[in-house]
């Protein structure tokens, strides 16, 4: 029997968030537990987008993954710590209340953010779907527990090898473990099969998609492809700092100074408090000072 989500949840997890948007307002779950999905989903794409008016709508959703949403829109996007550590602690509680997967999964998402890996390892656990697996997947890479990794993409391997959940999880695999053409390879084949414009044959994918075609072509060595890969998501996405860091690399394994510099003050601009910034910040002051105690 077919998943009626199945697309959705595609689109969602390739970056093609305005695509997954759409479908979600096209399609009717024929059950509580698809409506209920259906919804989070919505409020998911909502929060990637971003469209903030929609989030705080759902604030009293009977959908406990709009809830989720809607909390997720304060944690990610005020400045106020006060309420940023009120809406982890009312999202915990509505994850615990509802026992609702959606909700355990943006709690999980918060509490790796907070370095607290190993609990949101464990909310992972609770929901053994295909989507949570390959969460636990990215928990595990970002903890440099590669045996882990290896052990929960097994337990989730045959099925739904189809799904896009389980190819990223995959490809994220062959980028640790230094196979960067096979996922070269699997970034292309969901490019393709998922277009951001519906019909568009150029190979081109979304954001997510040709920023993973470009670590793996800086992995194999291969610079220049990978700043066409990022030149190329960079026209959707100019402040998206991950493209920035990444254009950032590229241009200094390639003796570009000058792009070096307009992409590092782009990214200073846009993310100021991301850590590549912050570490090329300090090493410059380092060798500012080690350059003064020389000349005093």
């Amino acid at each position: 029997m077919d998943d009626e989500l199945q697309e959705v949840r595609d689109n969602f997890h390739v970056g093609n968030f305005q695509k997954a948007l759409q479908l979600c307002e096209s399609t009717q779950g024929s059950s509580e537990i698809e409506a209920n999905e259906l919804g989070a989903m919505l409020a998911r794409c909502c929060l990637a987008i971003p469209v903030i008016d929609r989030l705080k709508a759902m604030q009293n959703s009977e959908i406990p993954g709009q809830r989720a949403g809607a909390l997720m829109a304060v944690i990610m996007k005020s400045r106020n710590e006060q309420q940023v550590s009120s809406a982890k602690e009312r999202l915990a509680a509505l994850a615990k209340e509802t026992q609702d997967m959606s909700c355990a999964m943006m709690n999980a998402m918060v509490l790796a953010g907070d370095g607290n890996w190993n609990e949101a390892a464990q909310m992972t656990k609770a929901h053994p779907v295909v989507e949570m697996q390959a969460l636990a997947v990215i928990f595990c890479l970002l903890c440099y527990q590669i045996n882990m990794a290896e052990k929960v993409f097994k337990e989730m391997s045959g099925s739904n090898d189809d799904s896009a959940a389980y190819r990223l999880a995959a490809a994220a695999l062959k980028l640790t473990n230094g196979d960067p053409e096979e996922a070269y390879l699997t970034y292309c084949d969901l490019s393709s099969q998922f277009p951001v414009v519906e019909g568009d044959d150029s190979g081109y994918g979304s954001t997510l998609l040709q920023n993973g075609k470009a670590l793996a072509n800086m992995q194999r060595g291969m610079w220049s492809e990978a700043v066409e890969d990022l030149q190329r998501a960079l026209q959707a996405a100019p402040n998206d700092a991950d493209l920035l860091v990444n254009l950032c690399c590229c241009s200094t394994h390639l003796g570009n100074q000058d792009e070096f510099q307009q992409h590092f003050s782009k990214l200073e601009q846009v993310a100021p408090n991301c850590p590549y910034v912050q570490k090329t910040k300090g090493l410059s002051a380092a060798f500012s000072r080690f350059k003064s105690s020389q000349t005093a």
